[in-house]
């Protein structure tokens, strides 16, 4: 059993940054901070199976429910400005949830844009040392900011991407794992939902794969 509530959190223009802050019985001093993707939510089953064994094993969990795809407003700004706004809201996040206690590891895991929100991060001045880990949920490879982002961390990383995702690169993905030191998952024929379209019996197979991977890497 977890205990939840939401962070009083200010984000973009200093509107509220929807949110859960869970806590296990028996928690430990760790925390992962979930950030979903553009339509990919936090219910769906690459987070759903991550969360529960991030909970089993004792870590507080902060769900960043941004939501982006619910705000049409979103959709009419800039590149630019949709970075900015999912910057501010993350950082706030973050911050909210990193000072809930003293935490000696934090773990960051993201799915395609939530990748984009781990960049920012990762890029923070005031970044703590108890940033540990990071999952890259269908990362946004084809981004080079986004790749350079990614190889200023020093901690394990997991990369998890499809084979017949848009932003599957094998030279994109063996540059960021040299970079990190971090280890991946490819999934053969799995798009950027990490489903195997027309086989859902392998898209449950990539699933138990991705969570096993889960486990070893927490």
């Amino acid at each position: 059993m977890a205990t939840e509530h939401a962070l009083p959190i200010a984000g973009y223009r200093g509107a509220p940054v929807p949110n859960r802050m869970q806590r296990p019985r028996g928690a430990i001093d760790h925390l992962a901070v979930l950030l979903p993707g553009f339509g990919y939510t936090l219910d769906m089953p690459l987070f759903y199976y991550a969360e529960n064994l991030l909970l089993e094993r004792g870590w507080d969990v902060l769900r960043v429910e941004y939501a982006y795809n619910r705000h049409p407003e979103f959709r009419t700004l800039s590149e630019a400005e949709q970075g900015r706004w999912l910057r501010e809201d993350t950082i706030a996040a973050y911050r909210a949830g990193a000072a809930q206690r003293a935490y000696d590891g934090i773990a960051l895991i993201g799915k395609s844009l939530g990748t984009a929100a781990m960049g920012h991060l990762l890029t923070m001045d005031d970044q703590p040392a108890a940033l540990r880990r990071a999952v890259w949920l269908t990362p946004l490879l084809g981004n080079d900011r986004l790749r350079e982002q990614i190889g200023v961390f020093d901690g394990p990383s997991l990369f998890v991407i499809g084979t017949a995702d848009p932003h599957y690169d094998r030279g994109w993905l063996q540059a960021v794992q040299e970079a990190t030191g971090g280890e991946s998952v490819v999934i053969e024929d799995a798009d950027h939902g990490m489903d195997i379209p027309g086989d859902p019996v392998a898209s449950v197979r990539a699933l138990e794969q991705i969570v096993s991977a889960f486990e070893r890497f927490l």
